[in-house]
């Protein structure tokens, strides 16, 4: 089973992401909670994509994929901009940003701790950051 959404690559589209990922995942055996968690980190990715990859045009899309097989669940986020591998991202120490105080940070944390696999797949034409979680 395969769904995706095309939607303009702004902060404002955050809670259609969100709504469009929760609504299809009620149709999995993941729990309320895993929903919730997996809701997260495709948010999380999302919105570091609106935020830092692209070039904050206008006419900018963003297309979120999710596939549901019958091992796992597979979640493609898909951008135009400069790309980002968060595979690459040095995972701060929670307790240097606690200690810190410091505001942000943890979200590519959170997502590493969500998925089980992430990967990053740059295109011609854009980039694929692809999240996968196993049932």
């Amino acid at each position: 089973m395969k769904s995706e959404i095309h939607i303009a690559c702004i902060k404002q589209s955050l809670k259609e992401i969100r709504s469009f990922v929760a609504e299809f995942l009620v149709q999995t055996p993941f729990s309320e909670i895993e929903i919730n968690a997996l809701v997260l980190a495709v948010d999380e990715v999302c919105a570091n994509v609106i935020i830092h990859s692209t070039q904050k045009e206008d006419n900018e899309k963003l297309e979120v994929c999710i596939e549901l097989n019958t091992n796992e669940v597979k979640f493609d986020v898909l951008d135009k901009g400069k790309g980002y591998d968060i595979r690459k991202h040095k995972m701060p120490a929670l307790k240097e940003i606690i200690k810190s105080k410091r505001k942000g940070g943890v979200g590519l944390l959170l997502v590493h701790k969500i998925m089980d696999q992430i990967d990053f797949i740059p295109q011609n034409n854009g980039n694929i950051i692809r999240l996968v979680k196993h049932i």
